[in-house]
């Protein structure tokens, strides 16, 4: 779900994190050299893409030639990569997001991709080679498991070629983009703001989705972590919530002041058609982890229920789950617990629709 299940996750994991590893007065900070590279891939870039033919999948029958443009920047104090683009395949508009960042836990690379082009998101692992400058990445897309290699041609030119792999075990290569860096007039020309998207409505939108789509807008956040043996952690925060990708994913900005400290996160949901299942992933600017939690809706009692893992204090994974409940159309409320016996932690959050 939206900020509202899942920001609770790594502000638990702060919380341990904070305690164990930071200074005396010092606030915990979880960057490393690592995310370093992330900086080169900021800004403006324009897109050439060539997709190979899809035999049965409609308007990409025949190799299909994509243009666009994609906006790079850094989100959650420099922790990850937010990428947005939008551009035209096959004669139609299409969007996309994709975020980079390293798990310091798991020591690599993740990046998740969700598009306008599909329901099913794409979690990915990812490494960089200094020596040659090139980003490999391996998992599972839509089309199955697929690897690619991204080359830094130099500074201002990337070339990235994506293979998938048949049930022959064969690798094919099916696509292949050029992104070039814009700068000065160009960029500026391109910098406008993509167009709003707005809700989906009406009986072919699956329930999920069109339940997440009831959060759209802005809440005042009441945030609650309770804790055994200390006192419960209390704050106000805020939070937005928009569609993406053609309303097929929704994203949320949660910010507030949290262990005395700003505090930025962002959640992107959407519901899996081919699974039946509501997906999340959420990243924030205190852990480096990017979690996922994976989940029901149920319309009678318009109640989400996922559930997911997260570290805990050890960097070991623990289990969540969560309930998050619509009061009306202007209230929510979100239970969760992560971790089992004497150390679970209770988080719980209640949302007023903002007004102002």
């Amino acid at each position: 779900m939206n900020s509202r299940i899942i920001c609770v996750l790594s502000l638990s994991l702060t919380v341990a994190l904070g305690a164990q590893e930071a200074p005396a007065g010092a606030a915990y900070d979880p960057k490393t050299k690592a995310h370093e590279r992330l900086a080169d891939l900021v800004g403006v870039w324009r897109t050439e893409t060539e997709m190979a033919a899809m035999p049965g999948v409609p308007g990409m029958e025949k190799p299909t030639q994509m243009t666009g443009v994609e906006r790079a920047e850094l989100i959650c104090n420099g922790l990850w990569l937010h990428v947005a683009g939008e551009g035209t395949c096959a004669g139609q508009s299409c969007s996309s997001l994709w975020l980079l960042g390293y798990d310091p836990h798991a020591q690599t690379y993740q990046c998740i991709v969700a598009s306008s082009m599909d329901d099913t998101p794409c979690s990915i692992e990812a490494r960089y080679d200094e020596k040659t400058r090139v980003w490999h990445f391996r998992g599972d897309s839509p089309m199955g498991a697929f690897r690619s290699e991204y080359v830094m041609e130099g500074a201002d030119r990337s070339v990235e070629t994506c293979w998938s792999m048949g049930e022959d075990g064969k690798e094919t290569q099916f696509m292949r983009s050029v992104r070039t860096r814009l700068t000065g007039a160009d960029a500026k020309n391109t910098s406008r703001a993509p167009a709003v998207e707005q809700p989906l409505h009406g009986d072919a939108v699956p329930a999920p989705l069109a339940a997440l789509h009831a959060d759209v807008g802005t809440w005042h956040c009441d945030f609650r972590m309770a804790m055994q043996g200390q006192e419960p952690m209390t704050a106000k925060c805020r939070e937005t919530v928009e569609p993406i990708c053609g309303g097929k994913w929704t994203w949320s900005t949660f910010t507030g002041d949290l262990m005395g400290a700003p505090f930025e996160g962002h959640a992107l949901t959407g519901y899996d058609s081919k699974t039946g299942q509501v997906v999340s992933f959420w990243v924030d600017s205190m852990n480096g982890a990017a979690m996922r939690t994976d989940g029901t809706f149920d319309a009678a009692s318009k109640t989400f229920t996922m559930k997911g893992t997260s570290y805990d204090e050890q960097g070991e994974k623990q289990k969540v789950a969560s309930t998050a409940k619509s009061l009306g159309k202007d209230q929510r409320e979100l239970r969760m617990t992560f971790g089992e016996g004497e150390r679970q932690h209770v988080m719980t959050i209640g949302y007023r629709r903002a007004r102002d």
